[in-house]
């Protein structure tokens, strides 16, 4: 690693596994960026020797600091949150980016645009969150997947810099959550968050969104497309979102609504995540009577009505409860 003189704005974390071929498209989208104070940290989590070669000598000529990290290979992985962890743990920027190495940047000016929003913040940013666009099979989709269609729901305007000073509840209101390839964290809430959940292979980012909006003090969106994101086809597992099956994936969802409900502080976090959690039952059930297992979708759907009814009734205390102030 080469050493700079002084710590780096941001430390880019691109972690990966027996993808070389992608990761060249994706190192080369962060070292286009026009904004240079940086560091990329690299994350191997487990490739084989030839794709390791591969990966040291695409660094080996690189201009700007970096490090190769290497995990003990397992046969699985240690898994996405793991591999972030990690290389924030050796990362010495002020914010942290993430990039997944099957994606890319697709807008030189990305990190220009937010050192530029940082710099004329008279108090530090916890968050800046961006758009991506989402491709499947090499075809940009029609509809929105992340935040691209925020802009049109807010009702301020940007500041000179061309971001929008946005809350929890603003974010909630959107179809989706914002992707890791478009999210900068300010050291100092990461540290507060503890970083990503090690225990979650599926959804670990969304945890990671909800965890990160609910502790942030100040949250800057820059509606620009910034990132070119590729929809894993589920005809391949050699990605995460691929390999767990339908049902793993709801357990991994499950586990993340009941942190936001048990440990959020904001309370329309704490109403996002019980609506979403109702959702991910009625997926549960659906799925468990398509697989044939009625006792799982009877117990599972009852648990359902029982939400559905405490919901009902939260609601109308609540609006008592306004009625007699």
């Amino acid at each position: 690693m080469t050493t700079a003189e002084v710590s780096p704005v941001f430390s880019v974390i691109i972690p990966t596994r027996d993808r070389s071929g992608l990761f060249t498209t994706a190192l080369r989208s962060v070292l286009d960026q026009t904004f240079q104070n940086l560091e990329i940290l690299v994350v191997d989590d487990g490739s084989s020797e030839a794709h390791m070669s591969r990966y040291q000598e695409l660094l080996h000529t690189i201009p700007v600091p970096h490090r190769l990290l290497r995990l003990v290979p397992t046969p699985r992985g240690h898994g996405p949150a793991y591999a972030a962890n990690f290389g924030v743990d050796h990362a010495q920027g002020k914010y942290f980016c993430f990039l997944d190495d099957d994606d890319q940047w697709v807008d030189i000016q990305h990190l220009d645009r937010v050192a530029n929003v940082l710099e004329h913040s008279t108090e530090q940013i916890d968050l800046i969150l961006a758009n991506q666009r989402g491709f499947r099979n090499g075809m940009a989709v029609d509809y929105p997947i992340w935040l691209e269609d925020f802009v049109d729901r807010l009702s301020g305007t940007p500041d000179d810099t061309g971001a929008y000073a946005v809350t929890a509840a603003e974010l909630l209101g959107c179809r989706s959550f914002c992707h890791l390839n478009t999210t900068i964290i300010s050291q100092r809430l990461y540290v507060e968050l503890g970083g990503f959940d090690e225990g979650l292979r599926y959804e670990q980012d969304r945890d990671f969104y909800l965890r990160a909006i609910d502790r942030a003090q100040l949250i800057r969106f820059l509606p620009n497309i910034v990132s070119r994101h590729n929809i894993p086809d589920p005809a391949f597992a050699a990605n995460v979102s691929t390999t767990e099956s339908e049902l793993s994936k709801r357990l991994y969802q499950l586990r993340v609504l009941d942190k936001a409900i048990l440990f959020s502080t904001r309370p329309e976090v704490r109403r996002y995540a019980m609506q979403h959690r109702l959702y991910v039952l009625e997926h549960i059930v659906r799925e468990a009577g398509r697989a044939g297992q009625s006792e799982t979708a009877h117990y599972y759907g009852r648990e359902v009505l029982a939400m559905k009814m405490a919901m009902t009734w939260n609601k109308l205390f609540q609006r008592g409860s306004a009625c007699r102030i």
